[in-house]
């Protein structure tokens, strides 16, 4: 199934009827950034977005109530 990323809007396919072949089963997400996903974006996010918002969460204050102790 096409679409649109609500993060970037670039459009990706998603394989929700079979997730064990969706590509963001292959992007590696900190703990916590799926609940952040969940809570912030109404759809899922592309490969690209999932992966630059786990390797970014924890920095610049990307949600503050996620931010780990160790500040």
């Amino acid at each position: 199934m096409k679409k649109i990323c609500p993060r970037c809007s670039n459009s990706f396919v998603c394989r929700e009827d079979r997730t064990d072949l969706c590509s963001c089963t292959r992007v590696y997400l900190i703990s916590g950034v799926r609940d952040y996903v969940k809570e912030n974006y109404e759809s899922c996010l592309c490969p690209s977005c999932l992966k630059e918002t786990s390797a970014s969460f924890h920095s610049f204050g990307v949600n503050p109530k996620y931010l780990t102790n160790n500040r």
